[in-house]
């Protein structure tokens, strides 16, 4: 099929790109209007519904689930047209997709009691003794996770390293008729010869240190009316910037060499061979270890400016130190002319042609591990018929999620990398949100593809809901300095993915990807939309909340439930999640989050919800719903217990990813008991359950009722 054709539409009339999202819109209506039929829905021109899912890890997927059981209890959970998760949220979301897949609406609706394939107990029975997903299954434990980051990371480094050892090796050569200046050396050591890439680059220092000052008398120009107009002020002080950054860190690199004679310095000064050993090795030596501890004084002062600052000094020294120890492997050892390094070469460069570099990273153990936990396989006798084939969970494709059986229209979140992006807005942001689902995968930045032509429809969701929760990984908001950048993708401390842009049907490719990919993630460079080759990485780097997405889509009703670690109720997602959608949409977001940040001398919040409006661009309303993981009035027994126990529940640390049983049913708990109390049992619909809340806690006989519902729940 021509590229002509192919982008024209499928047997449906569904285009298979298009740059308009009221195309997407349009389609995805037509699978809603199929969804609520079979879901038993009476009203197919009933407002749209969307439920969104933090991200948070463990502890969001698991106080969703509790969120998710308390809908079905009260039957609202079919009236839910899309499902938005982001990260921790998109664990249960893709859970809940994965068996609603398999089990229609009008046939089981209590899928947490669903048995088991293997006999063992139901899907909650599974979900509970997984907690601890990253070291659970057969065979699994703390060294077979210990065991895939330093597998990833040695790896990483075997490619890598002859790569930069090589260049380090040409730049110290003696390639040009250029002599080093007599001058330009340590008291007492010999004069440098060779190294002639390290002298231009100590050269392009200079002119640029150069450069640097003249454009001061420049910038001093600009401020005259005479110039104002020609040269734009705006201009001149972002080469000034340049100018100066690559001036300084040029001259550094190119003084390497120099650095490098305190060895000979020492020796003449002191003829002590053990001194002028330890001036050697203290070249590299004092940058690790200063870089070491000016990152240990950042996290004590961890949030602040001075941390910020003393956390880059460090990463920025141990970068430092490592090329100055790689230096000295070249300069001072016969190692890069023995046999040893031209086989490893060769190695380094056959494994770079040949492997998947997504395969090699944390982003696959990460994956297996999801998919084994939260998509479980089940048994269903009385659904089993001879022409049924049972699924796959690895091989479960975003496609195969059909309206025919009654769920939501899933969303999966992540963001697509913008950190070199020519246009402004996307490179500050350092990304786009980019959103996987079972008709389209796509961002307003490249185009929307059908799922069914995107990577060949290849798509699963087991990957799709695993890149939403690549919350690891380099040149996001929280990791663009370069110096971090750098050291995590040496150490392979990445999870997210590389992959086909959607407006691209075929990728160029000249170097092996396990170079191309490495460096541009390195350095900052081709992590645009307009690149063939895309970096997506957590929902939440853009929009931890799934928020974004639904008011695109200009829902009706819509329920956020925020599980992030918000320990000082800062609510800093959902501020920056509305600011975004009103800087894009034009959408007016009115939330009056006081009843959240109200907290007594016992640490209990006043509500656990705020009720809010949505106005978009063309004046039509919305209402919003915001449901915060806090406690406030009356938790259940064994909630209160494990809070009392644990202080920082339920914010504990995201870097928890181990949950035992007691932790696990706690978050749950809350989740069911949270919004369990904010619908009584005879809440029919979500227009509904919206109402009752705007007149929540008016009275004591209301919190006698709310009360009633959380101890029948309970029992």
């Amino acid at each position: 099929m021509s590229n002509a054709n192919r982008d024209q539409a499928t047997d449906h009339d569904e285009p298979l790109y298009t740059t308009n999202f009221e195309d997407v819109q349009k389609q995805e209506l037509k699978w809603i209007s199929k969804r609520r039929a079979a879901a038993g829905v009476d009203q197919p021109d009933a407002p749209l519904v969307g439920l969104g899912f933090s991200g948070g890890g463990i502890r969001s997927a698991t106080f969703n689930l509790g969120i998710l059981q308390a809908l079905s209890r009260r039957e609202l959970l079919t009236q839910v047209d899309y499902l938005s998760s982001v990260s921790g949220g998109g664990y249960i979301s893709s859970c809940y997709t994965w068996l609603r897949s398999q089990i229609p609406v009008s046939r089981h609706k209590d899928l947490g009691s669903t048995p088991l394939k293997n006999g063992h107990g139901n899907v909650l029975d599974w979900l509970r003794a997984h907690g601890s997903y990253l070291i659970n299954g057969t065979g699994y434990s703390g060294w077979t996770l210990g065991a895939a980051i330093l597998a990833g990371t040695l790896l990483n480094l075997f490619v890598l390293l002859p790569i930069i050892l090589g260049v380090l090796a040409v730049a110290s050569e003696d390639w040009i008729t250029m002599n080093w200046p007599l001058w330009l050396h340590l008291p007492g050591a010999h004069a440098i010869e060779g190294h002639d890439g390290f002298m231009l680059l100590l050269i392009a220092g200079q002119i640029g240190l150069i450069l640097f000052v003249l454009s001061l008398f420049l910038f001093a120009l600009t401020t005259t009316s005479q110039l104002r107009s020609m040269v734009p002020e705006n201009t001149v002080r972002i080469w000034m910037g340049r100018l100066l950054a690559s001036g300084v860190i040029a001259t550094a690199l190119g003084l390497l060499p120099v650095f490098t004679g305190a060895e000979e310095m020492v020796l003449h000064y002191f003829d002590h061979q053990g001194m002028a050993l330890i001036t050697k090795h203290s070249t590299y030596l004092i940058p690790l270890i200063s870089g070491l501890i000016s990152i240990r004084l950042a996290r004590k002062r961890a949030g602040s400016n001075t941390g910020n600052t003393l956390a880059v000094l460090g990463l920025s020294l141990l970068c430092y130190g490592m090329l100055t120890a790689l230096y000295h492997i070249c300069a001072n050892t016969e190692w890069m002319e023995s046999k040893a390094f031209f086989t490893w070469f060769s190695l380094s460069i056959i494994l770079a042609l040949i492997c998947n570099i997504n395969g090699l990273s944390l982003h696959s153990y990460y994956r297996g591990r999801l998919t084994d936990a939260y998509m479980p396989e089940i048994s269903v006798p009385e659904m089993s018929s001879p022409e049924t084939s049972t699924p796959i969970p690895a091989k479960f494709l975003l496609t195969d999620i059909r309206p025919e059986n009654g769920g939501p229209l899933h969303i999966v979140n992540t963001t697509l990398n913008t950190t070199s992006s020519k246009h402004e807005k996307l490179r500050t942001r350092n990304g786009a949100s980019l959103f996987l689902s079972p008709l389209y995968c796509g961002s307003t930045a490249t185009g929307y593809r059908h799922t069914s032509d995107y990577l060949e429809g290849r798509m699963t969701l087991s990957n799709a809901f695993s890149i939403s929760g690549a919350a690891i990984d380099p040149n996001t908001y929280v990791t663009n300095s370069r110096a971090i950048s750098i050291l995590m993708v040496l150490i392979n401390a990445r999870l997210g993915f590389w992959t086909r842009n959607p407006k691209a049907l075929q990728q160029r490719r000249w170097l092996p990807e396990w170079y191309r990919f490495m460096f541009r993630e390195m350095l900052g460079i081709g992590l645009s939309e307009t690149e063939a080759d895309i970096h997506l990485s957590d929902g939440g780097h853009f929009d931890n909340l799934g928020l974004y997405e639904l008011i695109r889509r200009r829902c009706q009703y819509i329920i956020i439930s925020d599980a992030s670690a918000d320990p000082d109720t800062t609510l800093s997602d959902l501020g920056r999640t509305i600011q975004r959608v009103q800087a894009d949409f034009g959408a007016d977001v009115k939330l009056d989050i006081r009843p959240i940040t109200e907290v007594d001398d016992k640490g209990r919040h006043k509500k656990p919800f705020a009720l809010g409006e949505v106005t978009y661009q063309d004046k039509t309303k919305a209402q919003l719903l915001y449901i915060k993981a806090v406690i406030s009035d009356y938790p259940s027994a064994n909630v209160y217990s494990y809070w009392r126990a644990n202080p920082s529940f339920p914010d504990q640390s995201t870097v928890d990813q181990f949950f035992d049983e007691m932790q696990f049913d706690s978050y749950r708990r809350l989740g069911l008991d949270i919004l369990t109390s904010l619908t009584p049992s005879d809440t029919h619909s979500i227009a509904e359950l919206f109402s009752h809340l705007s007149g929540y806690g008016q009275n004591e006989e209301h919190k006698e009722d709310l009360l009633t519902d959380i101890v029948k729940e309970t029992v």
